[in-house]
């Protein structure tokens, strides 16, 4: 009673800091701003109006200024004169290090480095504040000056987009000295395009321009805007750039704008200018293609090796001038391309081969009436280190034990002259789980393994030419792994062999991947049980309830299959963008022997089985570092060909950190079966084995957002289950069924904290449940049974979820 008694009247504290706006540190003249908001916004997005904005309001929590508090608190403690005093203390105290130092130069150097750093950091507190200061927000102090600056921005946005006849103006009301401002915007009929023409001498470039027309982003009837005539602009240089104008810039294109205010309507001419002293812009053809390998060796000469017309100019020759045709996408004869020069680029980079490569361009002598223009293309790689090594040692924390791992990896770049990497990996450590057979011990699980992957810069298929889909950065990937898993009561190995074709497309040569194609003809899994103990075997046989899942994870067998799967993905990695996330999966197993291979020996328990999965993410900014983001997760995995049961792994499993949250990873389900061993108090699990289920239906919702600095925070709401495609007698409610599995679906909900390292995402997420479908009817509603000392315990109502990265 006393920890829910310390907890609850610490929040009861931070709630009566936090739960005022401070105006008392105002001077007498000045106001605190806490809001700007835009009304009468039809077309034009609020985010857009809120960029503008020149003075940012202090934000606001339930009508209070968190933030503000949290800084006015650290003023408290800030005292600039001292910082100062200190400041100079560390400069004499180092002064006379560096004078004791004399001649030793070695020795100055580091003392001045070290009190150049510790006098920055002093500097750094000085002028921006303590800890609390820098975590919290300054004053928004009402500027009237600032707001008239925010009115001319918005007055200028609102022309750039055609909307010239708006009214604007602002409100400002005041509430002692506190401050709330609405902006009133109309924007009035905006003006539009109603005739477009073209100011081209050029007559070459004139053909070439409206050849293309129909790709335009200016058509009749559309908006004036200059943001698309800027990126219409852009289309137009690089369409010319694309076609052989080499010389040719933004510079020469201009928009003359003619508008008439009784019809709200604007006569638009595309102009092109002429090179000056020229009739017409030149086009230039290639002559050479030189492909450079290695790094200079000033006044040694290079041998050269000429292949397809290109000369491969090299000391030693450690790249297979084939392997390097199919990257190359600039040839003698071609017309200068810029789009032809980025696709080169990006292929040569995603070999992983080459430290760095560009392609620089050469004019050959020409006359001024020359009528032909040539240049010279010089193409130049630089190796990277043939061999990378990475190595990492860490410490996991499960189940009240700690367990150490190692890993280490080994690449091989260009093991073969023809850009195929070799990947070389082994790992080994150890981890807590529970006992089965007595719950409240913990028993430690050895693991060992290694890898081995080749990867082939293009596909190996009999009769398939190596330039099949050279533009889709195609590879081929062989694949062979071994694992060992030893416990107390069992030791499992496991044996994988496979083969994949990946091809990847990119929506243009300078941006990454979004789509993605991996083609696995051939996957090949052993497991082996070495040893089983009988006491663990029948302890595993009572928590399955019939289901023979989780036996036959425990008995060696042989797994076949081919899989298919596509990924397209127009985000990044830190999740910034306005972007869309699919991912489909259609995986068959058994079809050898469908085939007439007999793949059943030495006793090997074979599956014939089908899996589908369909995941769907999208990723809506908000601005200001707000994000709306929600999932949708389904599959559907069953024996096909007269099987009666599919390999554990390929089962779906539902709650974790990367699905429903409120639930204990893969413990939720199935259906509305309780699986579920509660204590005597009811509040802790004593042992809850995973929950395999046949059918997968999940979601997400989460609203993102910046707290402060680095650290973001995050509202989410999950909702899921799976169950199994047959009905079990022995556990009623675990099956699918239509009239009822909305039903079954578990609600959870919950706080996240995620702290952004830029090269890496450490996420706590705080999650309680709020529907369980196991619960006893009319009990199913659990949100009042919430205790924030669950997160820190084993509870069965909420749950800490800690890793690396978003959930989604």
């Amino acid at each position: 009673m006393k920890p829910r008694f310390y907890i609850f009247g610490l929040l009861i504290t931070i709630f009566s800091i936090v739960s005022c706006v401070p105006t008392r540190h105002l001077a007498e003249d000045e106001q605190l701003l806490l809001s700007i908001d835009p009304k009468g916004l039809d077309n034009i997005e609020r985010v857009s109006i809120e960029a503008l904005y020149q003075q940012r309001p202090n934000r606001t929590f339930l009508g209070s200024t968190p933030l503000l508090s949290l800084y006015y608190f650290g003023v408290k403690f800030y005292d600039p004169q001292k910082i100062q005093e200190r400041i100079d203390t560390q400069e004499n105290r180092f002064e006379r290090k560096i004078a004791e130092a004399g001649t030793d130069t070695a020795k100055v150097r580091r003392l001045q480095a070290r009190m150049e750093s510790r006098v920055d950091r002093l500097q750094d507190r000085k002028e921006n504040g303590n800890f609390l200061m820098q975590v919290g927000e300054p004053p928004a102090i009402y500027d009237s000056t600032r707001m008239a600056q925010t009115m001319n921005q918005v007055d200028i946005y609102l022309n750039s987009k055609g909307y010239f006849e708006h009214n604007s103006d602002f409100q400002k009301r005041e509430k002692g000295k506190k401050v709330h401002v609405t902006l009133q915007i109309n924007e009035n009929e905006p003006y539009r395009y109603t005739k477009i023409d073209y100011g081209i001498q050029d007559t070459a470039v004139l053909r070439l321009v409206q050849s293309r027309e129909n790709r335009s982003l200016i058509k009749l009837g559309d908006i004036y805007d200059e943001d698309i005539l800027t990126l219409e602009r852009d289309r137009l240089n690089e369409l010319l750039r694309n076609r052989g104008y080499f010389e040719f810039s933004r510079a020469y294109i201009y928009f003359d704008v003619d508008s008439s205010s009784t019809t709200h309507s604007i006569a638009l001419k595309t102009v092109i200018q002429n090179p000056e002293n020229r009739n017409s812009h030149p086009v230039y053809t290639i002559a050479n293609v030189y492909f450079k390998t290695d790094a200079d060796r000033f006044g040694i000469p290079r041998d050269t090796i000429v292949h397809e017309g290109i000369n491969y100019i090299a000391y030693r020759h450690a790249f297979s001038p084939r392997m390097l045709d199919q990257k190359l996408d600039v040839y003698p004869g071609d017309r200068y391309s810029q789009r032809r020069t980025a696709t080169t680029q990006r292929r040569l980079s995603e070999l992983d081969v080459f430290q760095f490569n560009n392609i620089v361009y050469s004019r050959l002598a020409d006359t001024a009436d020359s009528s032909t223009y040539k240049l010279n293309a010089f193409v130049n790689a630089t190796p990277s280190s043939r061999f990378q090594e990475t190595a990492e040692i860490g410490l996991n924390y499960t189940e009240r034990r700690p367990g150490p791992f190692a890993s280490a990896r080994l690449r091989v770049r260009n093991i073969f002259g023809g850009a195929e990497n070799l990947d070389i990996g082994a790992r080994f450590g150890f981890e807590g789980q529970v006992n089965i057979s007595d719950p409240q011990q913990t028993v430690m699980i050895r693991e060992y393994g290694g890898d081995l992957a080749l990867s082939f810069p293009s596909f190996l298929f009999p009769f398939v030419g190596r330039k099949l889909f050279v533009n889709n950065n195609p590879r081929t990937r062989l694949y062979t792994g071994y694992t060992n898993v030893n416990r107390s009561e069992y030791e499992r190995l496991n044996y994988e062999l496979s083969l994949d074709y990946i091809l990847q497309r990119s929506q243009s040569p300078l941006q990454p991947p979004a789509l993605q194609y991996v083609f696995s003809p051939v996957n090949i899994n052993i497991v082996n049980v070495n040893r089983i103990d009988s006491t663990f075997y029948r302890d595993l046989d009572s928590l399955s309830y019939g289901n023979k899942s989780l036996l036959e994870s425990f008995r060696s067998g042989f797994i076949s299959y081919l899989s298919f799967n596509l990924i397209y993905n127009t985000n990044d990695f830190i999740q910034s963008r306005d972007a869309k996330y699919f991912r489909g999966l259609v995986e068959v197993g058994g079809l050898s022997q469908q085939l007439g291979v007999d793949l059943d020996f030495l006793g090997l328990r074979t599956f014939r089985y089908a899996k589908f999965n369909a995941d769907y993410r999208r990723y809506i900014p908000l601005g200001e570092k707000r994000f709306f983001v929600y999932r949708f997760n389904s599959g559907i995995a069953l024996p096909i060909f007269g099987g009666d049961i599919i390999p554990y792994d390929k089962y779906f499993f539902a709650g974790g950190g990367t699905s429903v949250r409120a639930w204990q990873p893969r413990r939720l389900g199935p259906g509305s079966v309780s699986s579920s061993i509660l204590s005597e108090d009811n509040r802790e699990n004593t042992f809850l084995p995973e929950q395999p289920g046949e059918i997968i239906v999940e979601g997400s919702a989460e609203y993102r957002f910046n707290m402060v600095g680095l650290l973001n925070g995050a509202f989410f709401v999950d909702f899921g289950n799976v169950w199994w495609i047959k009905e079990n007698s022995s556990r009623p409610g675990g099956d699918f069924k239509f009239d009822r599995f909305y039903k079954e679906l578990a609600v959870g909900t919950g706080f996240g904290l995620r702290f952004d390292f830029s090269v890496l995402i450490l996420r706590f997420d705080f999650a309680t449940k709020v529907y369980d479908p196991a619960a006893a009817s009319g009990s199913k509603f659990v949100l009042d049974n919430f205790r924030f000392g669950d997160f820190f315990t084993r509870g069965n109502q909420g749950s800490l979820n800690i890793g690396i990265g978003y959930p989604f």
